[in-house]
Formats: structure tokens, C-alpha cells, sequence
């Protein structure tokens, strides 16, 4: 049998520019061109956190056990049309949300791309929708808090709707974050002001009263709002199945 030197993928692969091999450990990143490189590949914004920075201590665990080589984080912004997401029309509202959010995983995915034709690993954790269920009861069912790595980076800060409001696009936003291996030269620190106004507007029109106008926030009352058709409603729906005397009067909605 020929060694394994002389097989034909491992030759191939002696034979690559040195360029193409990217080592872990190399030198860090250059801002400006990582900057460009995720704006090109699609993101409004963008900031660069590292991953021993005070504002994610309650984060970095879970972000390390999640990939261990991690050194520095990228957050990034999608911004959204307004007209729509003002729209009472849930149809309208929600196709913008479930657009955009596709286009938040979309550059995320070209970015650790771009990144790992670099020779530079990097991972890129699903914009929402968690799906870490065996970890109910024992910690977070999703691997990055966008929010924190948001703010950490510069792109806005939390209001009392507890939503991140960017300094341009403020609440028309969906986040992005990408882990990744390499170190680099200049990262962004937090807004020396909160865009957030305080209007209260939020608590005012949130139909379900989640926002109190002291701070407080009701996670049930919105999460069950926002996701009646899909988790929330599907409960609500089965306790109308039980407690129900007759099939008769059971309706959805």
C-alpha cells in the first residue's frame, strides 16, 4: 500500500499557498478590513467584541463550552422595513420578521464563510428560535445571547421594552453574532448614551400590558402574544381540549 504522503488529497493539499493556510494564533484582524468584509457580505452594522470582556461574564461560559476557541465575537445588525413592522396586520408584520431574520442568517453564514476560506475558524449560532430543548430546566436553550454581545459592541442599547435600539435604525433591527478563533486589532466599546428615550410609548401600546411603566417586564404575557399560533396558542388550545363538555364549542383563536 503507497504511505499516505502520496495520496493524491494529501499532496493536493501540501501543494496550497501558504496564504490560503491560516494558522490559529496568527496575528489579529485587521478592523477595517473585517469591518468591509461583513458589510459585503450584508450586515447594516457591525461591532467586534473580545471574548474576555466584563460586559459578557455572564455569557462566557456557555459561549466557550459552545466553542472552546473562541477569542472574539462579531455582532452585526440586519435593519427591517418600518412600514411593516408598524403594520397591526400580524401577516405583514411577521413576514418581515421571519424575511429578515433569514437575511440575518444568511450573512452570518457567509461571514464564517469568508472567514474559513481564510483558514480561520469560526461558528455562526441561529439569529432566533432556539433549539437547545435538552437544556431545558438546566440552563439557556440558546448558545449566544445576541443582546449583551450587541451592546458590549457598540450597536445600541437595551430600552425598557428590553429590545436593543440601534443609534440609527433604532428598533428596526434584528441581531446577528459570529464566534470565531481569531483575535482583532480594535474593538468597539458601548454607547456613552442610551437611545432609548424613556416616552414610555412601549409600555402605552403593548396590548398585553408586558412593559410596566416602573421597569418591569412580563416574559409570559409577551411570549404567548407574540407566539399565539405557534407554542403559546397551541397550549391555550389543548386546555380548551380538556376542560371542554363538548367538541361544539371548541374553536382555535
Amino acid at each position: 500500500m503507497a504511505p499516505l504522503s502520496e495520496h493524491p488529497t494529501v499532496k493536493r493539499f501540501r501543494e496550497r499557498p501558504e496564504s490560503i493556510n491560516v494558522q490559529s494564533g496568527s496575528a489579529p484582524l485587521d478592523t477595517k478590513w473585517l469591518r468591509q468584509l461583513c458589510l459585503a457580505a450584508g450586515a447594516d452594522d457591525v461591532g467586534f467584541v473580545e471574548i474576555d470582556r466584563p460586559e459578557l461574564a455572564d455569557e462566557r461560559v456557555d459561549i466557550v463550552r459552545f466553542f472552546p476557541r473562541t477569542k472574539a465575537l462579531i455582532s452585526f445588525v440586519v435593519r427591517m422595513n418600518r412600514e411593516p413592522i408598524r403594520s397591526p396586520a400580524r401577516s405583514v408584520a411577521n413576514v418581515e420578521f421571519h424575511q429578515s431574520g433569514e437575511r440575518v442568517n444568511e450573512v452570518a453564514h457567509r461571514i464564517v464563510t469568508a472567514l474559513g476560506d481564510r483558514g480561520i475558524r469560526a461558528i455562526n449560532p441561529a439569529m432566533g428560535f432556539p433549539m437547545e430543548v435538552d437544556r431545558v430546566g438546566t440552563g439557556k436553550i440558546w448558545i449566544v445571547s445576541h443582546k449583551p454581545v450587541a451592546v458590549a459592541g457598540g450597536l445600541g442599547h437595551m430600552g425598557i421594552h428590553r429590545n436593543v435600539i440601534h443609534p440609527r435604525f433604532g428598533n428596526f433591527i434584528l441581531l446577528g453574532t459570529v464566534v470565531m478563533e481569531a483575535e482583532v486589532t480594535e474593538y468597539q466599546r458601548p454607547l456613552d448614551y442610551n437611545p432609548c428615550l424613556e416616552c414610555k410609548l412601549c409600555v402605552a401600546a403593548c396590548p398585553v400590558g408586558a412593559i410596566g411603566s416602573d421597569g418591569a417586564f412580563n416574559f409570559a404575557a409577551c411570549f404567548t402574544h407574540n407566539y399565539r399560533e405557534f407554542y403559546g396558542g397551541f397550549t391555550n388550545w389543548i386546555e380548551q381540549i380538556v376542560e371542554s363538555k363538548s367538541v361544539k364549542i371548541i374553536a382555535i383563536g
